[in-house]
């Protein structure tokens, strides 16, 4: 399972245009564009777990809540964040939509195991 959450990012934007662009000139194939996807993901949650110690609280009304291979989507209306004790709550006059996903179904795709993958393509 692939967690591509942070692609959507602006980061992760930038990351799938270059990646496009290097496919159209063809200076890397699809395994590779897909190998480094992968392993952004992973640096993405590792950089987060390490880096990231104030919690969010959010409050709303939640309009609807799905789980579904232990991904989670939740629909918070007119919610209210704040990310920590000290800052001012934040008002969203819109829907939040919130997708979490359990942290252990990452290293299933962990990068030995795309590396290993993409090395056995590229002998074939």
């Amino acid at each position: 399972m692939s967690f591509a959450q942070y692609r959507v990012s602006t980061i992760g934007i930038e990351l799938e245009e270059t990646l496009q662009e290097l496919l159209d000139e063809g200076v890397i194939d699809l395994d590779l564009s897909e190998l480094i996807k992968k392993r952004f993901d992973k640096a993405i949650m590792t950089v987060l777990k390490k880096w990231v110690k104030d919690k969010p609280v959010i409050k709303g009304k939640l309009k609807h809540y799905q789980n579904c291979d232990n991904v989670w989507v939740f629909h918070v209306s007119n919610p209210e964040i704040r990310v920590s004790s000290y800052s001012l709550p934040v008002q969203i006059n819109e829907s939040l939509k919130i997708v979490a996903s359990d942290s252990k179904l990452i290293s299933e795709v962990g990068p030995k195991k795309i590396k290993k993958k993409y090395l056995e393509k590229k002998k074939n």
